[in-house]
C-alpha cells in the first residue's frame, strides 16, 4: 500500500470538512473551532482528520471532550485517548466532566453545557459535532415513522444554532457527506481503536433498531440507501426554507407583531394557499416564545379551521388563537406582569 493510499479516507474526510467550512465562511470568519470530539469512531475522525485540512485550519481548532460520569474507567481511557490524539496534531485539548443524567436527552443536554462554557471560554464562533450520512439517514427514517413534515423531513442541517442558557450556539456538522465505513477507516489508518458505546446494540433504542434492522433491510433494496435519505433530506430543508421564505413574504405587508400578539386581516389568512397558511401560524408562534417554540401538526391543523370558520383555539402556554367576527385575526399569548 502506498503512503498515498494509506491516508485516503482521512483525506476524504479532510476535504469534507474543508469543503463545509467553504459553504459556512461568511458565518464563521476566521474564529476559532471548538471540536466536540468523544471518542468514538465519527468524532475521533473528525479529529484525525485535522492531519490533512492545512496548518492555518488547524490552529483555529480546540478539542473539546466531555464525560458523563456514568463510566468512570471508560471515561478516563476515552478522555486520555482524546487528548493523545490532540496533542499529536498540536491541536489544543479541553475537558469536562459532570454526572449527567441517564437517560438520552438528560446526557446531551449536560454534554451542551459544557461545550457552551467551553465555547464561551476560548471564544468559539461554532461547535463541530461528527454526525455522519449514516446519523442523517437513521434521523430521517425515525422522523418520518412518527409523522414529521418536510421540516422533520430536513432532518439534520449542516449549519443550525441552539440555545443553551441563554447562550446562542453555532452547530456546524461537516460530516454529514461521510459515511460510518469513512470514520471508521480513518481511525485504522491512525492505528488507533476508537470507543465502543455497549448500549448502541441494544434493540430498547429506536435508533439502533432503524440501524440494525430497518436501514439493513433496506440496503437490500438499495445499497445506496444511507445517501438516498441523505439526499431526500437536503432537497427537504432547501425545499422548507422556501416555503418558510414564501409564507414570510405572504404576509409581510399585512402581519402586525407586537410583544404579545400577532394580527392579521382574516382575509388575507383566508387567501393563503393551503401549504403556507400553517407555516405563517407557526412563524408568528415562534416569534412569541423564540426560534425553538412549535405548535405541533394537530393544532396547526385546528388553527387552520378556526381561521376558515372563526372562533377561539386554546394553543397551550398561555396562548390563543381567535379569529372574530371583526376583520382581525389574532394570536396572543399572556406575558407575566
Amino acid at each position: 500500500m502506498t503512503a498515498s493510499s494509506s491516508r485516503s479516507a482521512t483525506r476524504r474526510v479532510a476535504m469534507a470538512m474543508r469543503r463545509a467550512l467553504a459553504r459556512s465562511r461568511e458565518r464563521l470568519g476566521n474564529g476559532v473551532l471548538l471540536l466536540a470530539v468523544s471518542g468514538g469512531a465519527d468524532s475521533m475522525a473528525m479529529l484525525l482528520a485535522c492531519a490533512e485540512v492545512g496548518i492555518r485550519t488547524r490552529r483555529r481548532m480546540i478539542a473539546a471532550h466531555f464525560s458523563h460520569g456514568l463510566r468512570p474507567t471508560a471515561d478516563r481511557r476515552e478522555r486520555a485517548s482524546v487528548r493523545r490524539a490532540a496533542q499529536s496534531l498540536g491541536v489544543p485539548f479541553t475537558s469536562g466532566a459532570a454526572q449527567s443524567p441517564s437517560n438520552e436527552a438528560g446526557a446531551r443536554e449536560a454534554r451542551y453545557r459544557f461545550l457552551a462554557g467551553a465555547a464561551a471560554e476560548h471564544d468559539a464562533v461554532a461547535i463541530f459535532t461528527a454526525h455522519t450520512q449514516d446519523d442523517q439517514a437513521e434521523t430521517v427514517l425515525l422522523r418520518l415513522t412518527r409523522g414529521s413534515g418536510l421540516r422533520g423531513a430536513g432532518a439534520i442541517r449542516e449549519c443550525s444554532e441552539r440555545s443553551v442558557d441563554g447562550q446562542t450556539l453555532t452547530l456546524l456538522r461537516p460530516l454529514l457527506h461521510v459515511t460510518r465505513a469513512d470514520t471508521e477507516s480513518v481511525c485504522a489508518e491512525a492505528g488507533i481503536r476508537p470507543a465502543h458505546d455497549a448500549t448502541n446494540r441494544s434493540l430498547r433504542y429506536a435508533r439502533n433498531r432503524v440501524r440494525l434492522r430497518v436501514l439493513r433491510e433496506l440496503t437490500e433494496l438499495n445499497p445506496h440507501v444511507r445517501a438516498a435519505l441523505a439526499g431526500f433530506a437536503e432537497r427537504a430543508a432547501d425545499d422548507d426554507a422556501l416555503l418558510d421564505q414564501l409564507a414570510a413574504g405572504a404576509v409581510s405587508e399585512v402581519e402586525e407583531r407586537s410583544g404579545a400578539s400577532v394580527s392579521w386581516p382574516k382575509s388575507a389568512l383566508r387567501a393563503l394557499p393551503p401549504a403556507l397558511l400553517p407555516r405563517v401560524l407557526e412563524r408568528a408562534w415562534r416569534s412569541l416564545h423564540g426560534d425553538g417554540a412549535t405548535l405541533g401538526h394537530q393544532k396547526l391543523a385546528q388553527a387552520a379551521h378556526v381561521v376558515a370558520r372563526g372562533g377561539r383555539l386554546s394553543l397551550g402556554r398561555d396562548g390563543e388563537m381567535q379569529v372574530g367576527p371583526g376583520p382581525l385575526a389574532w394570536m396572543t399569548v399572556e406575558r407575566e406582569q
